[in-house]
């Protein structure tokens, strides 16, 4: 009678760990979810928590199809009770390998890497479950060896599935970028080097959007704080935003000035604002570039401060200007590189 009791816990604690992975895994992979529903069933529908739940269910219920099936044909004992689980960890992980245009889109050595973990947990326990019959009944050698194998269930999970960060990133700023959080658009991957053109447009969409709101706080306060790895692609993605009404114009007009880099332009669109309470950081460094008098009457404090700034930056400059192009942009990177005099000398 205990040892069926034992036996009953065992089976119920594999079903509680492989769960709540997959409640887990869902979870963090709601955005890719979401889309690759979305893109399937070729709708632009929102998909609001309950109805992310009601899908959340009907995969979970799908995946654990599996579990009888795989107990039926296998029938592994009580310290491979987890192997059960397999094929729906299998599953689990190719739930989430849309990458955007094709819905098994892994390379052969992740398909290969998979099904080699797959077959491995399938086929060996049962193997090994042939050659040892009579094992001697042990609660924690039980539990030990369910613990194991569920680990690798894990794995399988994970290498099949889509785990492309930019692609989860963009896809988080999209959702969010629905609901005009612009801020915390912003807040997604902020301190990642690593980036593409897409979530560039992306962000400058929600600076735009946070200068509808409140002029002077978007773009001239967060435009060069992120990498920009493609300045031609944020040009033209811009100029096709500026025949968007929604967006305020002359927030794109002074961007696309500064990542054009024409100086005088951009100084002439910033102008009129210098008559306002307060000059946004990217603003004033321009100004500053530009030699504006009239901002350093209205803000001498900021104007100051951020002229001493440039000028530390351009002695950098001169004390190393032997020194290649890429060597200086790699040697001021990490205390110049989230200001405007950096992205116009080393990003042209």
């Amino acid at each position: 009678m205990r040892k069926d009791r034992d036996i009953i816990g065992v089976r119920f604690m594999c079903f509680f760990i492989f769960l709540t992975f997959t409640l887990c895994w869902l979870s963090i992979q709601r955005d890719l979810m979401v889309y690759t529903i979305r893109t399937l069933s070729n709708s632009r529908a929102s998909i609001g928590s309950f109805g992310f739940l009601y899908i959340s269910v009907l995969l979970i219920c799908f995946v654990l199809s599996a579990v009888p099936i795989s107990r039926s044909l296998f029938k592994y004992k009580n310290g491979q009770y987890a192997c059960n689980y397999a094929i729906s960890s299998f599953l689990l992980g190719c739930l989430a390998g849309f990458d955007g245009d094709c819905f098994i889109s892994l390379p052969y050595s992740r398909w290969i890497i998979g099904m080699s973990f797959l077959i491995f947990i399938l086929v060996v326990p049962k193997i090994v479950s042939f050659f040892k019959r009579h094992v001697t009944y042990s609660v924690p050698k039980m539990i030990a060896s369910n613990l194991m194998i569920l680990f690798f269930l894990i794995c399988i999970t994970v290498v099949m599935g889509n785990t492309d960060e930019n692609l989860h990133r963009r896809l988080r700023i999209e959702s969010l970028l629905l609901k005009g959080e612009y801020e915390k658009v912003l807040d997604v991957g902020a301190k990642e080097e690593e980036t593409d053109p897409s979530i560039a447009l992306l962000r400058v969409r929600a600076m735009l959007g946070m200068d509808t709101a409140q002029p002077g706080t978007g773009v001239g306060e967060h435009l060069f704080l992120y990498p920009i790895t493609d300045v031609e692609k944020l040009i033209d993605g811009l100029t096709v935003l500026a025949r968007d009404s929604i967006y305020d114009d002359c927030s794109i007009q002074i961007a696309l000035a500064m990542l054009e880099m024409d100086i005088q332009r951009a100084d002439s669109l910033i102008a009129p604002l210098i008559l306002e309470k307060k000059m946004p950081r990217y603003y004033m460094q321009l100004l500053v570039m530009s030699g504006n008098n009239e901002a350093a009457v209205h803000f001498p404090e900021e104007y100051e401060a951020e002229q001493k700034n440039y000028e530390n930056f351009n002695d950098v400059i001169s004390q190393q200007k032997k020194e290649s192009p890429q060597a200086l942009a790699n040697s001021t990177y990490l205390k110049y590189s989230q200001t405007y005099y950096w992205f116009y000398n080393f990003c042209r």
